[in-house]
């Protein structure tokens, strides 16, 4: 088990915090800036694979305020670069180009996402949480100990430990391992989109700066150039999204038929020949399908990020979601928690804040599908494809 930030003097905390990722980052960082003692757990020691992701320009402010100024040279942040656009065949096989340059930041972002946590993590340290890597949560219990509400117990190689807690967030991700142990209902709606994804490599530089976004019979291509490498000086990933269940999406699990249906694409397997990348490492898989929890929060507990809702990666919301959602949950559980100094009456559905973050997560979800069914509707071609049949 490693110790980071403020020494452990004893196993109690106002806030709790399950999941270390950029959700739960966001949500420490902004409860130790209000001075609330707050444990964020992180359950692997070393993480070794996280897809990367793009971010848009609307998503800049937000990494500057939990991250600082990115054009300084102290800041030393790896994980980023910015993106010049996007460039996608969706509607027909015609390439749309959305430039950033008229935007009020000029530029997205591109994320490595272990360098990315990492510096969320750190940032968390800095404002004065305490961080646990390596530490897996495996219950909680509520207990009658005014001001605490919770007795959360951890693990890890060393032994277990137990923690008392005014307030328990779950930023676990799509696992939502607090809520599951809370007995609340996961709602995925029989979508089973599924993410496979190979990296590339080149010797030569590649200065290509946009998100490439291409439909496909059976699902959509994504890809991206990232920073940072670890097989050459220019490094590319690509990723396949499709119904798990579907034959093509068993294809694509193993190379050949990863490369067989690259092959296959108007525009990203053209760009990898042109450019002389070659395959890095092996073909990885992830769930990105669109889920929700039948309740976001409850007496002094709450869910955010991925953990409350988790969206198809073609909303391209998911670093920005979690971020946007991490501060306003750490500003409503601050002013719960200021507003009702002893036991979790007043910090469940009774609270005008935790209603206010309840009400706007409602509102996010709602809003997430109008615009995931237009896009995926928006997508005429290949109408007879099981695939887009079940999108419309």
């Amino acid at each position: 088990m490693t110790l980071s930030g403020r020494q452990l003097v004893d196993a109690i905390w106002d806030v709790v915090i399950v999941g270390a990722g950029p959700a739960g980052a966001a949500t420490a960082i902004t409860l130790a800036r209000f001075g609330q003692r707050v444990l964020l757990v992180e359950e692997r020691a070393s993480p070794s694979f996280k897809l990367g992701e793009s971010l848009p320009p609307t998503a800049v402010g937000l990494v500057r305020h939990f991250l600082g100024d990115l054009e300084s040279p102290e800041q030393n942040l790896p994980g980023l670069f910015k993106t010049a656009g996007n460039i996608s065949l969706w509607t027909n096989d015609q390439a749309e180009v959305t430039d950033f340059f008229f935007t009020l930041t000029g530029f997205g972002l591109c994320v490595e996402r272990l360098a990315f946590d990492a510096a969320l993590r750190s940032s968390a340290m800095q404002a004065g949480a305490s961080v646990f890597k390596g530490v897996r949560f495996e219950s909680c219990s509520r207990i009658t100990a005014p001001p605490f509400n919770w007795q959360v117990n951890l693990s890890s190689e060393t032994g277990n430990t137990q923690h008392r807690a005014r307030y328990l967030v779950d930023c676990s991700g799509r696992r939502a391992a607090v809520a599951r142990t809370l007995a609340v209902q996961l709602d995925h709606d029989n979508d089973r989109l599924f993410a496979y994804a190979q990296w590339f490599s080149c010797a030569q530089d590649d200065d290509d700066r946009y998100t490439r976004i291409e439909a496909a019979p059976q699902g959509w291509w994504y890809s991206n150039r990232l920073p940072g490498s670890k097989c050459a000086d220019s490094r590319r990933l690509v990723v396949l999204h499709s119904d798990k269940d579907l034959p093509e999406a068993r294809l694509a699990a193993r190379q050949s038929g990863f490369d067989q249906l690259l092959g296959s694409s108007i525009h990203i397997g053209p760009l990898l020949q042109t450019k002389g990348y070659r395959p890095c490492g092996e073909i990885r898989g992830a769930p990105a399908n669109s889920q929700r929890l039948g309740q976001f929060c409850g007496d002094a507990w709450m869910a955010v990020g991925d953990a409350a809702q988790a969206y198809d990666p073609l909303s391209s919301q998911g670093i920005d979601k979690a971020l946007r959602t991490g501060s306003h949950a750490g500003h409503m559980i601050h002013y719960a928690l200021t507003d009702c100094p002893q036991g979790a009456e007043g910090l469940g559905m009774r609270s005008a804040y935790v209603q206010q973050y309840n009400e706007q997560q409602h509102q996010l979800w709602q809003t997430y599908l109008t615009q995931r069914n237009h896009y995926y509707r928006s997508q005429p071609r290949w109408p007879n494809q099981p695939f887009w049949q079940r999108r419309r």
